[in-house]
């Protein structure tokens, strides 16, 4: 073999060492790739799940079983009730950002028809009961405080007033709960047991107060078409007339209670704790038992809304127990 000088050797030597280096850098820069190709980008947070509701009793309802899992608005605002209300711009815009929109149903949104809400998350929690709802035969115009006049409905809304149909309402709001916060699981069903229960509960003294009635027949006044659900619960008949909910009553109001006295000799009325005072001045000397009826469609700071459905079954048997 040919004689090697000690600058050839140096130079091999050093260009082994330049191709190791381009080497190991490529390595690297490989094994560097394979790395951003395998590892997956953080996971996205999970979208807030929010849900609008038009009752205050699917209000209690939705927060009770959702805890602090969901955003739960009541996009009815200020002192209105959903019948009466016309929903504002920034009321559309929230329902229409929701997770899903829970309508109380039976009529009991009526400008339901006039905003443009997406279909897809709207859940009308009466559908387990169409079959039974009441109709408003009379369903005319009347004039209800300083928002003018406007008809009822041809739905009586007032269903969570039956026990048996505020359970069908708490089913299908915890199965849409269900389905939108499935990590909530066990807390959603736990809650809706606890509901459930203590809507069972009032549904046994229901049936208890229809047991010990001992009047054979048993007819209610009602000051609006509100009452239907309870009164035939309770086996009894019940007619009603048109008040105002908010105001004094007039002169033709008064005439319409005393003509309804006259025309069907009630054996009970059933009237809103603020007009129970000025019905029982119409009654007069009949001495007719009056039962204040609270249709819990606002919130009270001082009594939840299993306490006043309640409260509604004391009155009814003081009531009867009045007679």
């Amino acid at each position: 073999m040919p004689f090697k000088s000690q600058s050839y050797w140096r130079k091999t030597v050093s260009d082994r060492r330049f191709f190791n280096a381009v080497i190991l850098a490529v390595l690297i820069g490989v094994g560097a790739g394979c790395d951003s190709k395998s590892s997956a980008p953080p996971p996205a947070d999970p979208e807030p799940v929010s849900i609008a509701v038009t009752s205050y009793p699917l209000l209690v309802m939705t927060e009770e079983m959702a805890g602090d899992a969901a955003e739960v608005n009541l996009v009815v605002s200020g002192e209105h009730t959903s019948p009466d209300w016309k929903p504002t711009s920034e009321a559309i815009r929230t329902m229409q950002d929701s997770t899903r929109i829970l309508i109380s149903g039976g009529d009991y949104e009526p400008w339901l028809q006039r905003v443009t809400l997406p279909r897809s998350r709207l859940v009308d929690t009466a559908r387990g009961y169409y079959g039974k709802f009441v109709r408003i035969p009379d369903a005319v115009i009347h004039q209800h405080g300083p928002d003018g006049s406007h008809s009822h409905p041809g739905v009586v809304w007032a269903t969570w007033l039956d026990p048996q149909l505020a359970m069908s309402q708490l089913d299908q709001t915890r199965d849409v709960l269900l389905e939108v916060l499935p990590d909530a699981t066990a807390t959603i069903r736990s809650a809706a047991d606890a509901l459930s229960q203590q809507f069972s509960d009032l549904d046994k003294r229901l049936k208890e107060i229809a047991a010990a009635t001992t009047v054979d027949d048993i007819t209610v006044l009602g000051d609006a078409p509100v009452y239907q659900y309870l009164a035939a619960r309770l086996g009894w008949e019940l007619h009603y007339v048109h008040l105002p909910v908010h105001g004094p009553l007039s002169q033709d109001n008064r005439k319409s209670v005393h003509d309804a006295i006259e025309q069907h000799q009630p054996t009970v009325i059933f009237a809103r704790s603020t007009l129970a005072d000025e019905v029982n001045d119409l009654a007069g000397d009949r001495e007719i038992p009056i039962a204040p009826i609270d249709l819990c469609e606002t919130a009270d700071a001082d009594q939840s809304l299993l306490q006043r459905l309640s409260g509604n079954l004391d009155a009814i048997s003081r009531t009867l127990a009045g007679q």
